[in-house]
């Protein structure tokens, strides 16, 4: 079903009229206001532009006896709908417990179009959606399929939740900006997401009720070139946390993949972007995302099976055949929460080597182990030259889990005391000669990972610190990351690091510091936080880093931002300074909610208010 929208000349008029706040819709398919539906909160449901193209009958989706109208199993439902704009479909869904297989929708256009996904969001007994996505969407020829995921936690200007909340969300299509590409004899498919993403505290219902293609002008044509990555563009870090592989801290179960492609799949987000840096959290502790020799697997039995992909080979061949580099990152995770018994919470290496523990005042054991100890950074270093040897670019120290990394050890105690007669027990944590002795020696761990990545020139080391206080930290006064034992000032007066990436904020008094320390030599890459925000806020703060003496930027949890298709939109242009006014302009009109008026034979409005 194929449904265009035409746009007189009055309603053009009306909406030149409206001055250059209309210009950013205009560009990315803005459209009449006659005859829109009001919303809450007063905002209107805008119709859409009067060259979009809709394919939003999915009944003629491929095969067709993947498709049923009676809730056969193992099948997609079709359900019939009309929008409150006038679009009229049939949109296909399917419950998270039944394998449906992958569907083909014929798009049936030529040359460049932007394309934009209208996806139901269903009232339904399952959890809050996942953000590793509900649907998994490519276009024939593409290398992997991208997931899709519900832009929930994002509000609006005026506070509102941009999906809409009870009601309001499932109600409404919300329509997506997802990409620009030539759909010349191009098909889109789609499918339910893949193993681990439909365990149950993840499933939830598939669903896609209309593609928009809207064709691009000469103009946007040029504009679409303009924005492809270039290597002076490619200026981001994507910081990839493997809880996914791993189970999380909280203690979800472990995944490893055994077909290559499922590792395809997942890294298509960042190819054709501005991200230049992949970096993979291979060492959660002594948890390796890689067949090891040294640390744990993180499986029950902590075995590696034959079965599986190695994680980190596959991303690093694939980075590399991409033009991009790879880190493999370490997260120095301790002993968990005792009820928690997956396997992430074991520490294997912290409880057998608990004499290295850091300490409290009262000389009480923390849950991760003191880089004071020699023993302790040898572990590490041997961890991380195991992955060094997968032909990996570098390394990447996250400083910002798991601090401090010193405390009241009894050799830190005794070498305080040495130098300054006093016991630092006796001063407070703020006290800045106890600060920098601590930091001294992270700094000396940080010398060794240097000296290990310098046994190959070229390779690079980059850190991930705390550019505020972090949010346990009761003194938010005047901050410093040596509160947290890094010395950055000794890190870049000694050339030590190459990349230093502050997290999630920072200050831009310490960028500016730091830029003029470590000059053009050190990249500044900032966090882009929080992890859902509105695509024209990603620029803004991009823009604002960048003024600052940034020279790029990373997104912390990147394997969970790309699936928000409207905001990786822009993160994956950021690289693009020259074009940052453009999508901070364009960046509101990359995602809208559009209401139904009939659903599935019902008048929606004033429906469905029983519970």
């Amino acid at each position: 079903m194929e449904t265009q929208v035409k746009m007189s000349r009055r309603q053009f008029a009306r909406i030149s009229a409206l001055g250059s706040s209309a210009a950013p819709l205009l560009s990315r398919a803005a459209v009449p206001r006659t005859g829109a539906k009001p919303c809450p909160g007063g905002r209107e449901v805008i119709q859409a532009s009067g060259n979009a193209i809709f394919r939003s009958d999915l009944s003629q989706c491929q095969p067709a006896e993947a498709l049923s109208r009676s809730f056969e199993s193992g099948r997609w439902q079709l359900l019939d709908y009309e929008t409150v704009e006038g679009v009229k479909g049939v949109m296909a869904a399917a419950i998270p417990e039944e394998e449906c297989g992958e569907l083909t929708l014929p798009l049936d256009v030529k040359g460049p179009h932007r394309i934009y996904l209208g996806i139901n969001y269903t009232k339904a007994r399952y959890h809050e959606w996942s953000p590793y996505g509900q649907l998994e969407a490519k276009l024939t020829g593409d290398g992997g399929f991208f997931s899709v995921a519900a832009e929930g936690g994002t509000n609006l200007e005026d506070g509102s939740p941009k999906i809409g909340e009870g009601q309001w969300l499932y109600k409404a299509i919300q329509e997506t900006y997802w990409r620009t590409a030539d759909l010349t004899g191009r098909s889109l498919i789609f499918r339910q997401p893949r193993s681990p993403y439909r365990r149950s505290e993840l499933a939830n219902i598939s669903n896609l009720a209309y593609v928009k293609l809207v064709p691009l002008s000469e103009h946007e044509r040029r504009r679409w070139v303009e924005l492809q990555p270039t290597d002076e563009t490619r200026r981001g870090a994507v910081i990839y946390c493997t809880g996914n592989f791993t189970g999380h801290t909280r203690g979800t179960s472990t995944f490893y993949p055994t077909d290559e492609q499922w590792i395809r799949d997942d890294f298509s987000p960042y190819l054709e972007s501005d991200i230049k840096l992949f970096i993979f959290e291979a060492l959660r502790g002594n948890c390796c995302v890689y067949r090891t020799r040294i640390g744990d697997v993180g499986h029950q039995d902590n075995r590696w099976q034959e079965s599986w992909v190695d994680p980190l080979a596959v991303y690093t061949r694939l980075a590399h055949a991409h033009g991009m580099k790879i880190f493999a990152s370490l997260r120095m995770i301790g002993a968990q929460y005792p009820m928690n018994r997956e396997p992430i919470a074991r520490a294997r290496n912290y409880w057998q080597n608990r004499e290295f523990a850091k300490l409290d005042r009262d000389g009480v054991a923390l849950t991760g182990l003191s880089l004071a100890f020699p023993e302790v950074r040898e572990y590490w270093l041997r961890l991380l030259r195991e992955t060094l040897a997968y032909g990996t670019d570098g390394i990447q120290l996250h400083l910002n889990r798991a601090v401090p990394f010193v405390h009241y050890e009894g050799p830190v105690i005794r070498t305080f005391r040495e130098r300054y007669g006093t016991d630092p027990r006796e001063l407070p944590e703020t006290d800045v000669r106890w600060q920098k002795h601590c930091a001294a020696y992270v700094t000396e761990f940080i010398r060794e990972v240097r000296k290990l990545l310098d046994e190959k020139p070229g390779r690079e080391l980059g850190v991930t610190l705390f550019g505020q206080p972090h949010e346990y930290d009761l003194d938010k006064a005047s901050y410093d990351p040596i509160r947290y034992n890094c010395d950055v000032e000794t890190w870049l007066c000694e050339r030590l690091v190459d990349y230093l990436m502050p997290s999630p904020y920072v200050d831009l008094r310490l960028l500016r510091k730091w830029r003029q320390l470590g000059g053009g030599r050190v990249h500044l890459w900032p966090d882009l936080m929080p992890r859902t925000q509105m695509p024209h806020q990603y620029a803004q703060l991009a823009k604002k880093y960048y003024e600052a003496g940034a020279d790029g930027f990373c997104v912390w949890d990147g394997e969970r931002r790309a699936q928000r298709l409207s905001e990786w939109a822009a993160v994956q242009r950021l690289g693009h300074r020259d074009q940052l006014d453009r999508l901070i302009r364009e960046g509101p009109s990359y995602h809208r909610r559009v209401y139904l008026k009939y659903f599935a034979g019902f008048s929606v409005e004033r429906s469905f208010h029983d519970g």
